[in-house]
Formats: C-alpha cells, sequence, structure tokens
C-alpha cells in the first residue's frame, strides 16, 4: 500500500476519468428516495395529514439552496475534500477540521443505526426469521462487508453497482406511482395534497418538514469525486444540483401517488400501515407485491455504496492535508482507492449499530441513531453556507467578482429552510430517548472543536498548510486565488 505525500498529486485513481453521469450517481444513489418513500411517508402523514406532496416540494426548493451554495464553492474549488476543502477555504482550517470532525462522526452514527436496521430486516424478511439478536449481528457484518467490496475495487466498478441498482429502484416506484395515478387510487385525483395543511396538522407540519429536508441528505455525494471526474468545475456543480433536482421530482410524484392510493380522507389508515407501499402494490399492481422488499434492499444498498465512495474520499482528503491520521490516506496499491479510509468509516459503524441491540430493538436504534446523526451533517451544510457567504466577501477583496444572489441570498436561504430540522429534533418536550438529543449534540459538536483544538496544539503546521493539500493539485491551478502551498 502507498501513502500520498504531502504537496504530491492525490494519488486516486484518474486514468478512467467520471463524466457527468458516473458523478451524479453517487448523489442520486445515496439519497435513496424509495427508503425514504418506504419509510418516512407514514410518518410525515401523520404529522401534516395529505399535504406530505406539499413538504417534499417545499423542501426540494430549499435544499435546492444549500445544492446550489456546494456548486458555487465545487466549480472553484474542486477536490475530493468536498466541505472541508470548502470552510477551509473560506473560514480556516480550524472551523473546516471541527465540522469534518462533527460531520463524519454523524454519518457514523446515522449509517450505524441503518446498518442494524437493514440486518433486522433481511432477518425477518428475507430470512423469514423472528427476531434474532445474534442472527442480526452476522447479518451486519456480511452485509457491510458486501457494500464496501465495490468501494475497494475500484471507483468505476462502485459507479456501475450504483448505476444498475438505482435505475432499478427508480424503475420500480415511478411505474407504481404511475399505475396508481391512472387508476385514480382510493378517492380520485385531487389537489388536496398541494394545499397547507389546517388544525392538527397545520401546527405539526414542520415537524414533517424535518423528515422531509433530511430525505435529501447525501445529495453532496458527487462533490468528493471531483479529482476524479473530467471537467470537473462544470460536471461536479451540475451534480450537485441535480441530485437535488431529481431526487426531489421523485418524491413529490412518489408521496402524491401513496397518498393518492389511501385517499385524501384516510390518512390515519396511510400512518399506521407498517408497509404502505405494499399495500398500494396490492391494491393497484398486484405483479410488484413480491418485489417490494427487493426494492427497500436495493435502494438502501446503493446508498451505502455511494456513502462510502463519498465519506472515504472526504477522510482520504483530510488525512491527505495532515487534519487526522496520515494512515487513512493509504491508497490500495492496486486498485488506487482509499482502502483504509473506507474501512475506517464502515467499521465503526457497523460496530456502533450491533452494540445498539444491547440497549434497545434494532428499529428504535435506528430512528434514533439515524436522527442524532443527521444532526452533525446538517451541521456541515449549515456552516458550508455560511462559508460561502464569507467567501463572496474575501473573494471581492481580492478583486474577483460573484453573482451575490447566488453567493449571499441563495445560502440564506439554505439557511433558513435547514433550521427547520434542527429545530424539529432539538425542541423540548420530546420523549426518552430524543430528549437527550441536545445535550448529545453539544458534546458533538465540543467532540469537533476539542478536537481542532487540540490539533493545533500537536500539529500547528497542519493547518498552515492544510488548505493547499486539501484542495490539490489541479484544484489549485484554476484558482483565483489559490492557497499558500
Amino acid at each position: 500500500m502507498t501513502k500520498v505525500a504531502p504537496g504530491a498529486v492525490s494519488g486516486l485513481e484518474t486514468s478512467k476519468k467520471l463524466g457527468l453521469l458516473g458523478v451524479l450517481m453517487p448523489g442520486l444513489a445515496q439519497i435513496a428516495p424509495a427508503f425514504n418513500l418506504f419509510f418516512t411517508t407514514g410518518v410525515m402523514a401523520s404529522l401534516a395529514g395529505a399535504s406530505v406532496p406539499l413538504v417534499f416540494l417545499i423542501s426540494m426548493i430549499g435544499m435546492i439552496a444549500t445544492g446550489l451554495s456546494l456548486a458555487q464553492f465545487s466549480s472553484l474549488y474542486p477536490s475530493a475534500g468536498s466541505f472541508v476543502t470548502y470552510i477551509a477555504r473560506s473560514l480556516g482550517a480550524r472551523a473546516a477540521t471541527a465540522t469534518g470532525i462533527i460531520a463524519i462522526v454523524g454519518y457514523i452514527i446515522a449509517f450505524g443505526g441503518i446498518y442494524i436496521f437493514v440486518g433486522s430486516y433481511i432477518v425477518q424478511n428475507i430470512f423469514g426469521q423472528k427476531a434474532n439478536t445474534g442472527l442480526t449481528i452476522l447479518t451486519t457484518i456480511v452485509y457491510g462487508a458486501i457494500v464496501i467490496l465495490p468501494v475497494i475495487i475500484g471507483l468505476q466498478f462502485g459507479i456501475r453497482v450504483t448505476v444498475v441498482l438505482y435505475l432499478i429502484e427508480v424503475v420500480v416506484l415511478v411505474v407504481l406511482s404511475v399505475a396508481i395515478l391512472a387508476q385514480g387510487g382510493a378517492q380520485g385525483l385531487s389537489l388536496k395534497p398541494f394545499e397547507w395543511p389546517t388544525g392538527a396538522d397545520g401546527s405539526n407540519i414542520f415537524l414533517a418538514f424535518s423528515l422531509a429536508v433530511l430525505a435529501f441528505g447525501g445529495f453532496e455525494a458527487s462533490a468528493p469525486l471531483a479529482e476524479e471526474t473530467r471537467n470537473p468545475r462544470r460536471n461536479v456543480p451540475i451534480a450537485v444540483v441535480g441530485a437535488v433536482v431529481v431526487s426531489g421530482i421523485i418524491y413529490v410524484l412518489g408521496s402524491y401517488a401513496i397518498v393518492t392510493a389511501f385517499g385524501v380522507d384516510h390518512m390515519k389508515e396511510f400512518s399506521l400501515d407498517g408497509n404502505p407501499f405494499g399495500t398500494a402494490a396490492a391494491r393497484f399492481l398486484p405483479l410488484f407485491v413480491p418485489i417490494i422488499a427487493a426494492v427497500f434492499l436495493v435502494s438502501v444498498t446503493s446508498s451505502f455504496v455511494a456513502a462510502n465512495t463519498q465519506t472515504s474520499r472526504v477522510i482520504f482528503a483530510g488525512a491527505r492535508g495532515g487534519l487526522w491520521p496520515r494512515g487513512l490516506s493509504t491508497i490500495h496499491r492496486r486498485f488506487k482507492t482509499p482502502w483504509v479510509a473506507a474501512v475506517a468509516f464502515v467499521v465503526p459503524s457497523i460496530v456502533i449499530g450491533c452494540v445498539s441491540t444491547a440497549f434497545t430493538d434494532p428499529g428504535t436504534a435506528s430512528g434514533f441513531l439515524g436522527t442524532y446523526g443527521i444532526l452533525g451533517i446538517v451541521i456541515m451544510y449549515l456552516v458550508a453556507n455560511v462559508a460561502l457567504i464569507v467567501q463572496f466577501f474575501k473573494l471581492r477583496a481580492a478583486g474577483v467578482q460573484k453573482n451575490p444572489l447566488l453567493w449571499i441570498v441563495v445560502p440564506i436561504i439554505g439557511i433558513a429552510v435547514l433550521a427547520i430540522p434542527v429545530y424539529g429534533d432539538l425542541h423540548p418536550g420530546q420523549g426518552a430517548p430524543y430528549n437527550a438529543l441536545p445535550w448529545l449534540t453539544v458534546a458533538l459538536v465540543a467532540l469537533g472543536v476539542v478536537y481542532a483544538i487540540v490539533l493545533g496544539i500537536v500539529r500547528p503546521n497542519a493547518l498552515v498548510h492544510a488548505p493547499a493539500l486539501l484542495e490539490g493539485a489541479e484544484a489549485i491551478e484554476g484558482d483565483p486565488v489559490p492557497p499558500v502551498a
């Protein structure tokens, strides 16, 4: 195995670079529309009634704002470091280090919950076994090994796997949705799902926004592939925003179809159904009933492959910049992939997921770990929006003019929308274990801040040189204000 020396070219495989479709697919796949539609729309209906499609539509518009913020950054600083690079250039290496730790740990925690949930799902729905802790843990470990292999073998292979799996889930979703709408659902087509709810649904709708915004998590998966992409200053921004737009359209179509399948006056029945898409398929497209469980696994597997691909490169770039142990920047000699970073991301997630079964059931663990972990990712989105505004004024001071609409107004919109899930998850009065989230979030932020402070004391040169190392040689060549090497 080889390590990337400071100041060297990335060392990642670049002989076969990705085109626009290749760099777009990880963002689309990591969002996992089938997984989110299957398992969040019922909860959203219990909060917002029939207005679930409206919630997804407004959330899509808001998340496009954050996508545009990351797109502006990636058009200037295409790097495997993604948001860590962007924040380092704007707010400094300390802020980038703290945010990177918060986001990566958040991803590890969130995916830990999903790993154990998938393991439990396979045991009960594929193997046909009752809840079995030992078998669930073993299945989770084996599944984790399966989804990390495409990331280690190579980027092109991983992307091909992602494309195939994603196309399967989208085709099933679209065909089922069209079949439901073509038959008029339970009560005929209606515009009520796009009307703001009243009464109890109107007061709870902001909690539904929290779930909808978080359903777009992972759209930034294209950004860390910049160093392995052709024309990254053009293709990566398109891919980042495109992932939000395409996924948003699928969410609006799928949620409108499932609401229509049950009927706008039967949202209680919808919210209590443990498998609403299975129920809808049985009513309107019986041929699809046997494959609903398989589509869930396809969706979550493509999401895992995309997430492992993205996050391993962020970890690799941070290690290359000296922000965390340099051993994480080790490149596989044969496949030229950041295999150590990938293992360092997946293994702790699986451990957290498996250990959680000692305290609660997989379903509760998945919900809590996912909610807690996603807050670390939202913090990263918030800081990236703030960083874009700061960078606008830095560039203007250096004589580089940027569009204030895209660099100031848009990120402010993104910040406002992201405040919704933060409030939804941290507001007082929640039952256990969610009432511990405010303190746990403070602990997560403190972890990132303390790590950055300690790094500044132990390795001060790492903070000085990190911006140039994070950005990489190719990105610096087109940078209007290159960092000091």
